[in-house]
């Protein structure tokens, strides 16, 4: 039995505490995405999302929320350029 609520990932452990550190909730899930993809998908210890990344995560969003979305995004979608100009016009990060 494969019970996801006795199963916690650290991804979705760093998303409850980002959430109770004040980041907002489409920031914290989007952080969670970046830790859930770097495992999934095995990427290099140079990307962004490592579990040892939790608390440089946690302060990046906490102290530029915008620049860390657009990051955060850049990580998850490289090459939806659509996406990412969207995002960026949507900060204002022209």
């Amino acid at each position: 039995m494969n019970d996801k609520a006795a199963k916690s990932e650290y991804w979705d452990e760093w998303q409850s505490e980002a959430l109770a550190a004040g980041v907002p909730a489409p920031l914290a899930a989007l952080g969670m995405e970046v830790m859930r993809a770097h495992r999934k998908n095995r990427w290099p210890k140079e990307f962004l999302g490592r579990l040892d990344d939790g608390p440089t995560m946690l302060a990046m969003c906490l102290e530029d929320e915008a620049e860390t979305e657009m990051l955060f995004t850049e990580c998850l979608y490289p090459y939806d350029t659509a996406l990412l100009e969207k995002t960026r016009r949507r900060l204002c990060l022209h």
